[in-house]
């Protein structure tokens, strides 16, 4: 039995099945929108890799509840995400959720683990380093236009007339992409190969799978042109494709840093969507805070207010943070 800052008692407990579970899973349905289903194939997917845990009022009642589960490893010790963490509507300001995330963070650390948050949105970054979680992963997410895009759709289109002679006898050089499904296994190799170098989460079969199941059609795992790249497509529809994960070949990424913009745009085009928004491994943001990782012997970025001005804008780093991806919906 703990105390919540108003001094009411709550109990935590791990729901590993029964009722605990019952009520996590309605929970995060409720909060999230989520079908049942999903969830269930989503513990299924993790086995003995994943735990949940609730709040409970003196009464019994769910309050509060969180999913842990084991994505693989960075630097040779186990990372665990703390995922889905809501809290009852009529409940929430009590300070349950962060009572919840302390306790497996404790939990998770204590054996010799790494806890990951990832920050929904930038405002939560404040809210998790409360709690001491440090930002550690970063990534870009980007938005480009396809090369067929019909700029007079666009609001702010402003027709130029240029009279370039001979201009009107030539077509720009729109080279099509090839995109070869993948398996998930395959699709690492990819993966590591390219992020050799550079600090990132290795994954565990586990986190394949989900990565390949969150993927569009569950089948959307690439390899651009054989090499030059490799993306994880989310949904495509007429408006844009988003990509949860592009990672460029390190060789080309050297060649130009708007190749990735590029390729981004053409896998647009390939899917006859308007524009392409993708993630990619890069100082643009935070994409996961850290608790339990060892500062001695480590290069550190400190960071502090006065890198950010504007406390509303997402703060920029250098190229050469360590990428956590695995971004899920």
């Amino acid at each position: 039995m703990t105390e919540n800052r108003s001094g009411k008692k709550f109990v935590i407990l791990p729901a590993g099945s029964g009722a605990a579970y019952e009520g996590l899973r309605s929970l995060w349905s409720e909060v999230f929108g989520d079908p049942p289903e999903y969830i269930d194939a989503f513990y299924e997917n993790f086995g003995d890799e994943i735990a949940g845990y609730t709040v409970a009022d003196e009464s019994g009642e769910i309050c509060s509840a969180l999913t842990c589960y084991l994505c693989g490893e960075y630097k040779s010790r186990p990372v665990y995400v703390s995922y889905a963490v809501c809290t009852r509507e009529d409940m929430r300001g009590q300070g349950l959720g962060a009572m919840l995330t302390s306790f497996v963070r404790d939990e998770v650390t204590s054996s010799g683990g790494i806890s990951v948050v990832s920050p929904a949105e930038p405002s939560l970054i404040s809210y998790y380093a409360e709690l001491g979680y440090e930002p550690h992963f970063f990534s870009v997410e980007r938005a480009v236009l396809s090369p067929d895009y019909d700029f007079e759709d666009y609001d702010d289109y402003d027709e130029f007339d240029l009279d370039i002679e001979g201009a009107g006898d030539s077509e720009p050089f729109r080279p099509e992409i090839d995109l070869q499904p993948l398996t998930a296994e395959k699709y690492n190799i990819y993966r590591e190969a390219f992020l050799s170098g550079r600090p990132h989460i290795e994954p565990n079969r586990a986190m394949l799978s989900l990565m390949e199941a969150e993927s569009m059609d569950g089948k959307s795992l690439f390899s651009v042109n054989r090499g030059d790249a490799v993306c994880i497509v989310s949904e495509a529809d007429p408006a844009r494709v988003v990509m949860a994960e592009l990672i460029l070949n390190p060789v080309l990424q050297e060649l130009s840093m708007d190749i990735d913009s590029e390729i981004a745009s053409m896998i647009a085009k390939h899917f006859d969507a308007a524009e392409a928004v993708f993630s990619t491994p890069g100082g643009g943001g935070c994409q996961g805070m850290v608790y339990g990782l060892p500062h001695e012997g480590e290069e550190v970025y400190e960071y502090s207010s006065d890198d950010r001005p504007d406390p509303e804008e997402e703060f920029t780093l250098f190229t050469g943070e360590p990428y956590y991806g695995f971004p899920i919906p």
